[in-house]
């Protein structure tokens, strides 16, 4: 091979490496920021999932809405980020699950 050959091999090959680098970069700060974004609707999800779990066993029911949670004090809030939620929590036994929506963010399977 000439050597203009290898030196444009080697070109393709650095300016390869450098979108690769590039890429692996921005797909890592796109998942911390969405990360970042849902947080807090992920940590309502799991309040009302620990402020239901009582009520739902001592009532033998197995799905109660937030805004029912509300009513009976035993969450106070319904906003996350100043927008106002609606969801229920379902009861398989012992496992516990949440849905909400809260416009901008929804469970999935909501």
């Amino acid at each position: 091979m000439k050597s203009a050959d290898l030196n444009h091999m080697r070109k393709i090959s650095y300016i390869w490496g450098c979108v690769m680098f590039l890429l692996v970069i921005g797909v890592t700060v796109i998942g911390f920021i969405y990360k970042n974004k849902t947080k807090e609707f992920k940590d309502f999800e799991k309040l009302i999932i620990e402020k239901s779990s009582t009520y739902l066993k001592l009532n033998n029911i197995d799905k109660i809405t937030i805004e029912e949670l509300k009513d009976n004090h035993i969450i106070d809030d319904l906003t996350v980020k100043g927008k106002e939620c609606s969801g229920y929590v379902i009861s398989n036994k012992d496992t516990y699950k949440s849905y909400i929506d809260c416009g901008s963010y929804k469970t999935k399977g909501y």
